[in-house]
């Protein structure tokens, strides 16, 4: 689907020093991307595109051009397709379905392909790789884990640049309450399950 030298250009991008944004989460909604196609009629080969170059441009979350992650993303993506062999209304779609993965642009998909690359994206945040991801982000922004007299934030705002446990209920539990797939909820449901394990064992610890 991918000429190697333009995916092997797209995957540079990828390499930096941020581990919840790298190769590997692409790889990870790319194949999400897939399993949750099935089923509907969709433009694979746009879907799969979208999935590889929707954050090829990284701006650290507690930036404060972070909001214009994903309309770079898009730009680049066309700048990047325009000598392939993708049609221009192709790269036209692939960028309207990268600007349109944003979590917080929360912009309302207007393609089944914009639709599954918003719950791929969404389902790669939750689970046990969502954990993992959780915390290296948290890293990155010099967080600390939890605010030691209050880690559940009971008697103060939320406040998760600060305290990553606070983006749980900032974010994370509510992820899949946004997805648009039956099959995006069905896994959301199996993954948001985990994150409760996961807190409530923490509750055990702290």
């Amino acid at each position: 689907m991918f000429k190697k030298d333009l995916l092997d250009k797209i995957r540079s991008y990828y390499d930096h020093d941020d581990p919840s944004h790298d190769w590997s989460h692409v790889i990870r909604v790319t194949q999400l991307c897939e399993k949750l196609s099935q089923g509907y009629e969709v433009n694979l080969r746009v879907l799969i595109a979208s999935a590889y170059l929707h954050d090829i441009i990284n701006i650290p979350k507690n930036s404060e051009h972070r909001s214009k992650a994903s309309t770079l993303a898009a730009q680049k993506a066309k700048s990047l397709l325009v000598e392939s062999d993708y049609a221009d209304n192709e790269i036209e779609h692939i960028a309207q379905i990268i600007l349109e993965h944003s979590y917080s642009a929360n912009l309302k998909a207007s393609s089944i392909e914009s639709e599954i690359l918003q719950d791929a994206d969404k389902l790669d945040a939750m689970g046990a790789i969502g954990v993992m991801r959780w915390a290296s982000c948290g890293t990155k922004m010099k967080s600390k884990y939890y605010h030691l007299e209050d880690p559940w934030a009971k008697d103060r705002s939320l406040d998760d640049k600060s305290y990553s446990l606070d983006h749980f209920e900032r974010k994370l539990l509510k992820l899949n309450d946004r997805l648009n797939t039956e099959a995006g909820k069905e896994e959301g449901r199996r993954r948001l399950d985990f994150f409760h394990s996961f807190l409530t064992q923490l509750k055990t610890e702290i």
